[in-house]
């Protein structure tokens, strides 16, 4: 796998999975975590978000970018909005770096494969068009047509948290559009035939007026 060289990034483990280009709105209220999160915005510098999962710190994560600190609360508790850049692979993880009192890591980015398949990406869209129908979900999908790819739709699909962990570590777009195919192909109909169900179970216990068929 290529990557750039090693470099040390701070971190700031989360139970959420960011990925490239994703706008991410954070409430900060730990001591490390708000000095990490001061330093990164005076110093137009970028900490890396890799996910906890299960008890585990994941050994891949996405570069954020501080965009704006929104408010800063009398105890010093902050809400900023951060933007993901890169992904990058953790060589060695440090609970505490040097004299910080937030965690670090040795880091390399990695490089992707950017190569489309409109014909791929068409066939998603209509599939998340049709899942969108199913559970009811009130966003156009025009919404993604801008700026489309794998990481802008994988919070859209059903993925659990280790489907998208898989999705981060994937190298190529095409690879990762392909996964995100499939995996509609058999979440669609489980959520068509949930939906069926919860309908069905709306209507016990209650009045019924339904419509006898005409024999």
């Amino acid at each position: 796998m290529d990557s750039e060289n090693k470099q040390i990034l701070p971190q700031f483990p989360l139970s959420i999975v960011c990925f490239p280009g994703e706008s991410v709105n954070l409430h900060i209220f730990e001591e490390r975590y708000k000095q990490l999160i001061i330093e990164c915005h005076e110093n137009n510098t970028c900490f890396g978000i890799p996910p906890f999962n299960n008890g585990e710190l994941i050994f891949y994560g996405t570069e954020m970018k501080v965009l704006e600190i929104g408010r800063i609360y009398d105890d010093g508790k902050m809400d900023i909005k951060t933007k993901g850049q890169r992904v990058y692979q953790i060589h060695q993880f440090e609970k505490t770096h040097k004299s910080k009192l937030y965690p670090a890591a040795t880091v390399s980015f990695l490089k992707d494969e950017h190569f489309k398949d409109p014909r791929l990406e068409s066939e998603i869209l209509d599939k998340m068009s049709t899942l969108f129908k199913i559970l009811k979900i009130d966003k156009p999908i025009s919404y993604f047509l801008k700026d489309f790819s794998s990481y802008s739709v994988a919070h859209h699909v059903g993925f659990d948290t280790n489907e998208k962990i898989k999705l981060l570590t994937m190298r190529s777009e095409i690879q990762r559009l392909e996964k995100i195919n499939k995996h509609l192909n058999k979440f669609i109909p489980s959520a068509e035939k949930a939906e069926k169900l919860k309908q069905r179970a709306a209507l016990n216990g209650h009045y019924k007026n339904l419509q006898s068929p005409d024999f």
